[in-house]
């Protein structure tokens, strides 16, 4: 039992960092196949284990937005009275219905006004004995044939939907049937129109709009301009109604160990694609390439090619912008796993220009070819190695930095010699 919460400890704090600096903390899973010495690792992670013990870690397959742009979440417990809270935003609640749900609501919520307006004519007749009296010609009816409950009901239904009264309709001898006609009348058109309005919702959702983007199914880390990247790729498959106004967010998605020792099962940690140059906002004409410059700032600066093995983070791209067409914003989300990071690859060219025309070939748009020879360190052991370099290129051979003890003794005479002979030429 000591040891399977020893490895679940060491799995659960695999790609931890710490407050500032995001250093990765993966040599812990190292140390998971070469230490069992519970109590050197305990005192390396910290107060903290017992805390991170206790908390559920996803495996790498499981995602918190799914390739599809969906929410990975479920609610395991609620808060009290929710079901409230939902009614409370009932038009919400009806756009993010499912259509077989939202129809069945609409549905019943018409059925329910007919019966409940149909009861209340059915009331109103029997009260003051308009059923009793059918066969008395002298006798004044709040309805022209009314019979029955059926009739309460076809008159509640023809008031609602048409008001066009013809074989059954009221009279002028019923107060109390005007006035319930004039509240089915104003509770009719406030229905209508949240029908309307809750379709014309689903219909102009922006997640429809979304099923025409395009994000790569992988995403690669090579060079560009000498600096190492992560890249992937985004597209639009319609032409006639491009996304203006876009603009891409990337977050990574990782445990996260404070310096005061307490766990968080999911920290956000930024990844910068030019939020402070306007690089991050597109025009989508035709599929681009997103990149993060994996720097000192980044969350991937000390990740090599090596720990995307074993290494649990998820990174998130979201990318939003305005649909020329109807003037709505649409949202389109994936995620990246480390095992669908392409270490050393780039995507192929999917753009060419044929007669005057660019034609974008969609059939490889995902797909990417090896850089041979790429080097698999990270980042920071990039710069580090790079420094390293430069300072001793700086300093140079050591013979270089002071003259030889002989030649200083020859400086020294000669200019002793000088200035005798300047005394001796004054004399």
């Amino acid at each position: 039992m000591s040891d399977f919460r020893h490895s679940q400890s060491l799995q659960n704090t695999s790609f931890c960092s710490e407050a500032n600096n995001h250093s990765d903390l993966n040599h812990l899973v190292k140390l998971n196949h070469q230490s069992t010495n519970h109590v050197d690792m305990t005192s390396h992670i910290g107060s903290s284990n017992l805390s991170i013990r206790s908390s559920p870690v996803p495996g790498k397959s499981t995602r918190l937005i799914t390739k599809r742009g969906n929410l990975n979440v479920e609610f395991d417990s609620r808060v009290r009275c929710w079901i409230f809270r939902y009614l409370r935003d009932i038009f919400t609640t009806s756009v993010d219905l499912p259509w077989r749900y939202n129809i069945l609501f609409v549905s019943a919520c018409f059925l329910c006004s007919w019966l409940f307006f149909g009861a209340i004519y059915y009331v109103i007749v029997l009260l003051r004995g308009d059923l009793a009296n059918l066969d008395n010609p002298d006798w004044r009816p709040c309805f022209r044939n009314f019979y029955d409950w059926k009739s309460a009901l076809l008159y509640s239904i023809e008031a609602q939907t048409t008001i066009g009264f013809g074989f059954r309709s009221p009279t002028e001898k019923c107060g109390e049937a005007i006035f319930v006609l004039i509240l089915q009348t104003l509770c009719a058109q406030f229905l209508e129109a949240f029908v309307i309005g809750t379709f014309i919702g689903k219909f102009s959702r922006p997640k429809l709009r979304a099923n025409t983007l395009m994000f790569s199914k992988q995403a690669v880390i090579n060079r560009e301009d000498g600096k190492l990247v992560f890249s992937f790729r985004v597209g639009d498959l319609r032409v006639k109604s491009p996304i203006v106004e876009g603009h891409v967010r990337l977050h990574m998605l990782r445990h996260h160990i404070t310096k005061e020792g307490s766990f968080f099962p999911y920290r956000v940690f930024d990844m910068n694609i030019g939020h402070d140059t306007g690089l991050d906002r597109v025009f989508l004409v035709w599929p681009l390439l997103v990149t993060h410059v994996i720097d000192e700032e980044s969350p991937l600066y000390d990740i090599s090619r090596e720990d995307l093995s074993f290494s649990e983070f998820e990174i998130v791209a979201i990318f939003e912008g305005i649909v020329e067409a109807t003037g709505t914003t649409t949202q389109l989300r994936t995620s990246f796993l480390p095992h669908e990071i392409l270490w050393g690859q780039e995507f192929d060219n999917i753009i060419y220009e044929t007669n005057g025309r660019h034609f974008v070939d969609f059939k490889r748009f995902h797909t990417t070819r090896l850089l041979p020879g790429f080097s698999g360190v990270s980042a920071k052991a990039e710069k580090e190695q790079r420094d390293m370099t430069e300072n001793t290129e700086m300093r140079g051979p050591v013979w270089q930095e002071r003259p030889p003890d002989i030649e200083r003794v020859s400086l020294h005479r000669n200019s002793t010699l000088r200035r005798h002979t300047e005394v001796e030429s004054r004399l």
